[in-house]
């Protein structure tokens, strides 16, 4: 069997790194959402269900 590799981060960098992924990540999934609002909105303006 091989052994697991080492990352070569202390136990505070990969904190740091952790807290950047999920950062990221929020950011990611804010972004998504923005954007399927968006396109809802642009779908309802060009059917013309409140116009």
């Amino acid at each position: 069997m091989t052994q697991p590799e080492q990352n070569g981060f202390t136990a505070e960098e990969t904190r740091i790194i952790r807290a950047r992924q999920a950062a990221r990540s929020r950011i990611m999934g804010v972004i998504l959402v923005a954007l399927c609002v968006l396109f809802f909105l642009i779908t309802v303006v060009k059917i013309g269900v409140w116009g």
